[in-house]
């Protein structure tokens, strides 16, 4: 016999069939079946002379074949879908069973129905092997991990191979494939590897899902996870997040997983004869093996491949690349502040504000560039210097009495000169190197530094070239010069020299000139 009935509601008809004695048409209401199927359902249990005493020690499939009975689907010709395209289309989260079936419809007219499309697309899935299914999005997560082989690189300075790390980042979405070699798993060449991989893609995915290595994650609790703070610098840089994959946990990035296994049975095994010389030549030889991987198609859909549904779904859905690439810095955390205002990296002394004295900053150490950030905000900034034994010290950074002694050094008073005018170079000069007391000349030098204060550079400077005029660097004749101002006088000699002056008591020229006058002698005075 041939029907349709659940399970759970053909038990509780047999149920109520041999235990009961009530009419067809009670037996159809309270089982919620038609009247005809409660008819057809009893004259095929009195053909077959069905035994309930083992009822329950049956599953439903047993239940079913005990009672002889077919289902309705068996009788069905219509067309069916593809499942495994109605599968592989479902993984892009804008697409629905609905428009499936609408798009396959419009091919085949005569197919079955929306509802036998859902039925059948769940029946499906029941029949795929039990593996928890991570459903991954277009541009979500890029999986990252470092292989677990190693490739032989023949340095010529060296007389063994230097063993070459193998990183490998791949896309959850569309399985694209990125791999390096670098040297170390440190944080150097891990970050120089995540770069690198953003670079290859052209864009930035939302979550990054590392292995727990060290240079990635310092510690993975149960509620907490610390990661290391270069990586976390680069994560911010690039607008991303860092998720990693819990410990012991392979499943949480299987697909990087089998990525690795891939890259060493497609890319490493196929250059294993082959010798390296450099590192560059071996990525060389990797990049050339990656474009035709990532080109194969898969087994399973001959017209995809991994290049094709990253250019498809993915490219136009990754985060755009920062205007400057991530420049890697060395970060020293929680450093003491000197009581001198100064932190010491590799081997030189950098000043900071002398209020940050006995507290904590982190130093932040780029190429050229040493950077100092005390509660998450830069306070400093120098230029790099290693290995120069020395203090790098800013002016703003000093207290007020230490500046002034900073200032009135011959060096610093030297350097002030320059710059205000060359009358005053030269008064500072004349104290600093040609007064025969040295002490008193420097006094005297930082007196005319007190002096720019009060009265201004130009002014100094003007009072500086008349002491000149008069021949004079005496500290008090330019503080005289600088009080009284006689260099803003007008100069009335200049004003009148040109004018005549008679008057009764001038002699003149023949006076003198006469003999009487040359030969008078002078009275005699009593």
């Amino acid at each position: 016999m041939r029907v349709n009935i659940e399970a759970q509601r053909l038990r509780e008809f047999l149920r109520l069939y041999a235990d009961t004695k009530i009419t067809t048409r009670e037996l159809a209401r309270a089982t919620s079946m038609s009247r005809n199927t409660v008819q057809r359902l009893r004259r095929h249990l009195e053909n077959i002379q069905f035994d309930f005493g083992d009822l329950d020690q049956l599953d439903d499939d047993q239940l079913r074949l005990r009672l002889q009975l077919t289902s309705l689907e068996g009788r069905r010709r219509k067309p069916t879908p593809d499942w495994g395209w109605v599968h592989t289309e479902l993984k892009d989260p804008d697409v629905t069973l609905e428009l499936l079936w609408r798009e396959w419809r419009a091919v085949e007219p005569n197919g079955i129905a929306y509802s036998q499309f859902t039925a059948g697309y769940r029946a499906f899935k029941s029949q795929r092997p039990l593996v928890m299914r991570q459903l991954h999005l277009p541009g979500d997560k890029l999986f990252l991990d470092f292989c677990g082989k190693t490739m032989p690189v023949y340095l010529k300075e060296e007389s063994t191979p230097r063993m070459a790390q193998i990183f490998v980042a791949v896309l959850g979405y569309s399985n694209y494939t990125f791999a390096c070699a670098v040297w170390t798993q440190q944080i150097v060449d891990w970050v120089q590897c995540n770069i690198d991989a953003c670079d290859f893609l052209g864009g930035v995915p939302r979550i990054l899902v590392p292995d727990n290595l060290k240079a990635a994650v310092i510690t993975h609790g149960h509620y907490e996870v610390i990661l290391n703070q270069v990586y976390l610098q680069f994560a911010q840089h690039y607008q991303t997040v860092v998720i990693p994959a819990r410990s012991r946990r392979p499943q949480d990035k299987a697909k990087v997983e089998t990525g690795v296994k891939i890259i060493q049975r497609w890319l490493l095994a196929a250059l294993r004869h082959q010798r390296f010389f450099s590192l560059e030549e071996l990525n060389q030889a990797i990049a050339r093996l990656l474009e035709q991987f990532n080109l194969r198609p898969f087994k399973r859909q001959p017209n995809q491949s991994r290049r094709s549904l990253f250019v498809a779904h993915e490219q136009s859905v990754l985060k755009a690349l920062p205007p400057q690439p991530y420049e890697h810095a060395d970060w020293r955390f929680h450093i003491r502040v000197r009581n001198d205002y100064a932190v010491e990296y590799a081997g030189h002394y950098y000043s900071v504000p002398n209020r940050l004295v006995q507290q904590k900053v982190d130093i932040r150490a780029t190429r050229c560039v040493i950077e100092i950030f005390h509660n998450h905000l830069r306070v400093a900034s120098h230029e790099r210097k290693d290995n120069t034994p020395g203090f790098s010290v800013q002016k703003e950074h000093q207290p007020l009495n230490h500046q002034f002694h900073a200032d009135s050094t011959p060096e610093a008073l030297t350097k002030w000169a320059l710059t205000v005018g060359p009358a005053v170079t030269t008064h500072i000069h004349y104290h600093l190197h040609e007064r025969p007391d040295p002490v008193n000349g420097q006094k005297a030098a930082s007196a005319l530094r007190r002096a720019a204060q009060q009265h201004g550079n130009s002014r100094l400077e003007e009072a500086c070239a008349y002491a000149i005029t008069l021949k004079t660097f005496a500290l008090k004749s330019l503080q005289s010069i600088l009080r009284e101002q006689p260099d803003k006088r007008p100069n009335q000699q200049l004003l009148t020299s040109s004018i005549p002056v008679v008057h009764a008591n001038l002699r003149g020229a023949d006076y003198f000139s006469s003999a009487e006058v040359k030969h008078a002698k002078p009275a005699d005075t009593e």
